[in-house]
């Protein structure tokens, strides 16, 4: 039978966030938020995620043509967003509506986590097998002209009849 603590051991839960930016952050400004995010006890800032060149982002609907820069953590202390967009914002002196911190449950963290790595775009495929398939000789071709010009005299009889 397992004791009190192993199962409190096992038990942890951790807390997963995004930290989203028009601007892209230093060496020196994640060295910072890195070290402030060890007192929710993180394991630092992921990689960086750039989104292409924007005319109006989500998160950041003042601003215009910008791309969009986004870190993952994860805590196993539990916090709010805006206790953690508040804080790197004050600690960062950026000012409101440059830096959005959203957590795993909101809207707007699944642009950033890429949970389909196995699924492939229908354009990747060359053989466009989803297509339905067509004769290339009704749609185009000396078949095609010769019965539109079949239609086109079927046309004139009729009117010529008028």
């Amino acid at each position: 039978m397992k004791s009190y603590t192993q199962y409190l051991a096992e038990s942890t839960k951790t807390w997963k966030f995004c930290i989203k930016t028009i601007n892209q952050l230093s060496d020196e400004q994640a060295d910072r938020i890195e070290k402030h995010l060890m007192k929710y006890d993180s394991n630092g800032l992921g990689a960086e995620k750039k989104t292409i060149l924007q005319s109006k982002p989500r998160d950041f609907p003042k601003y215009r043509g910008y791309e969009v820069y986004s870190y993952e953590f994860e805590t196993s202390l539990s916090t709010t967003p805006a206790q953690v967009q508040n804080e790197i914002g004050n600690m960062l002196g950026l000012r409101d509506g440059v830096l959005k911190v959203k957590g795993e449950n909101e809207t707007g963290y699944e642009d950033i986590v890429d949970d389909d790595k196995d699924a492939e775009s229908l354009l990747a495929d060359p053989d466009y097998k989803e297509a339905e398939k067509t004769n290339a000789n009704e749609l185009a071709g000396e078949e095609y002209n010769a019965g539109l010009m079949k239609e086109l005299l079927k046309l004139k009889k009729e009117k010529g009849n008028e």
